[in-house]
C-alpha cells in the first residue's frame, strides 16, 4: 500500500504527535525537577519573619512510579539553599507503605535550621499505617496532626487532611501562643476559604499536582475535590497568603505534561515602603 505525501503527513499528525507527547510526558517531564523561588509578602508587624525561607514539597506518591533520584536531587537543592524549615505537605504514598522506606531514606538527608515537618494527605489517611509516624521520625521529620510547634518568632501548625481525616483547625490554632504569627500546613488548598484568621500569615498546601496533565492555553484538565479553586501557585486573601505546590510525584499514570515536578522555596518578605 502506498500513501500520498499529504496522507503521510496526516497520519503522522494523527498518531505521531500524540505518541511523541506521551513519550515526552512519561519519560522526560516527570523527571525534570523545577525549583520555584517565590517571595511571600508580609505585613510590617511581622518583620521578625523577614527573610525566613521555607522549602516545600508534597504529593510524592512514591509507590506510584516514585523516583529516588528525583527526591535526592530535590534534597541536594534544599541543602544548597540554606533554608530555615522544610515542610512536607502530604501524600507520601498512594496505597502501599513499603516504598515509603526509600522515600524517608532520601528525605532524611535534608538540612534546615529548624528541622523538617510533615502533615498527612488524603491518601496517607485512606491507607494509614501505624508505622508512618515512626518512619518519618526515624528520618528526622516531625509529623504534625492537628498540633503545632512553636519557635521564637512564629508557630507552624499542621492540620489533618480534610478529605481523609477529621481536622480540628480552630482548636489547633487556639492552642498557639497569641504572640506568635502562624504558618499552616494543610494538604488540601481549598481549605483556605474555610477560615478567617488574622493570626495565619501563610498556608502551604499540595494535593492538586498542579493538574499533573495540563492543556496549552487552558491549564489543568482535571483537579481533585478540595483542590479545584486553588490549583497552583501563590494566592492572597486579606493579609494572608496561600501557596500551592505542583508536587513532585505522579498519581495513577507516570506522566506530567506542562506541569513539571516542583520543589518550592518560599521566602517571607516585608516589602519596602514607597514614598
Amino acid at each position: 500500500m502506498t500513501f500520498s505525501r499529504r496522507a503521510l503527513f496526516s497520519r503522522l499528525a494523527l498518531y505521531g504527535i500524540p505518541a511523541a507527547t506521551a513519550g515526552y510526558s512519561s519519560t522526560w517531564e516527570k523527571n525534570q525537577l523545577s525549583v520555584s523561588e517565590v517571595t511571600i509578602p508580609l505585613e510590617e508587624k511581622n518583620r521578625s519573619l523577614d527573610g525566613l525561607k521555607i522549602a516545600l514539597m508534597a504529593d510524592f506518591h512514591h509507590d506510584d512510579f516514585g523516583s529516588n533520584a528525583l527526591i535526592a536531587q530535590a534534597v541536594r537543592t534544599i541543602n544548597d539553599a540554606d533554608v530555615d524549615v522544610v515542610v512536607l505537605a502530604g501524600d507520601y504514598i498512594s496505597r502501599d507503605l513499603a516504598p515509603m522506606t526509600a522515600l524517608c531514606r532520601e528525605l532524611a538527608a535534608a538540612k534546615s535550621r529548624l528541622g523538617s515537618f510533615a502533615v498527612l494527605g488524603n491518601h496517607d489517611c485512606w491507607h494509614y499505617h501505624g508505622d508512618m509516624p515512626r518512619m518519618l521520625a526515624d528520618a528526622g521529620i516531625q509529623l504534625l496532626v492537628d498540633e503545632h510547634i512553636a519557635f521564637d518568632t512564629f508557630a507552624l501548625a499542621g492540620i489533618q487532611s480534610v478529605w481523609g481525616g477529621r481536622p480540628n483547625f480552630q482548636e489547633t490554632i487556639s492552642a498557639v501562643p497569641r504572640s506568635l504569627p502562624i504558618l499552616v500546613a494543610w494538604h488540601e488548598p481549598d481549605t483556605f476559604d474555610d477560615y478567617q484568621s488574622d493570626r495565619v500569615i501563610l498556608q502551604v498546601s499540595g494535593h492538586t499536582h498542579g493538574g499533573q496533565i495540563c492543556a496549552p492555553f487552558y491549564g489543568p484538565i482535571r483537579l481533585p475535590a478540595y483542590g479545584k479553586r486553588y490549583p497552583y501557585g501563590h494566592y492572597q486573601k486579606d493579609n494572608r497568603s496561600l501557596f500551592v505546590t505542583r508536587g513532585i510525584g505522579t498519581l495513577t499514570i507516570p506522566a506530567r505534561f506542562l506541569c513539571p515536578p516542583e520543589l518550592a522555596l518560599l521566602t517571607l518578605h516585608v516589602p519596602a515602603l514607597t514614598a
